[in-house]
């Protein structure tokens, strides 16, 4: 049987004595500048940094794209959980595109400029962890 231990509140987060953390508004992308603001119409928001690590959410609507961008040296792991979500990377030798669905998982090296798009009806909803507590986005 566990203690009955208090959590420390700041905002949408309980912080136990541990480190351990609970973040209650996860899934909100209002381009925060924790999250490194928007790309066009791909909206973004923050919900935790720890241990060298950011995740946040985005969100794409039915037919928009963003704009094309980049994340200095943080790379983007970007895991899709409604919807689908195609991607262009402007690689080494030449732009590469690819379709995400719910249920898989993207990987953008840092530096590559990319951009999104939601081709389907539905809001494409992602959650995304990048390498860096401090998220970085270079709209170009």
């Amino acid at each position: 049987m566990s203690a009955d231990i208090t959590p420390t509140q700041d905002g949408d987060t309980s912080t136990y004595p541990s480190g351990s953390q609970l973040v209650d508004s996860g899934m909100i992308a209002d381009n925060s500048a924790a999250a490194g603001g928007g790309s066009g119409s791909l909206s973004r928001g923050s919900a935790a940094s720890a241990g060298g690590m950011w995740m946040g959410v985005s969100k794409l609507p039915p037919g928009h794209s963003s704009v094309p961008h980049h994340h200095t040296d943080q790379t983007s792991i970007v895991c899709i959980v409604g919807g689908a979500m195609r991607f262009r990377v402007h690689g080494p030798n030449g732009p590469e595109e690819f379709t995400a669905s719910a249920g898989q998982i993207a990987v953008i090296p840092g530096g590559l400029v990319h951009e999104e798009f939601n081709d389907l009806d539905v809001e494409c909803v992602c959650v995304v962890t990048r390498n860096s507590e401090q998220p970085v986005v270079r709209n170009v």
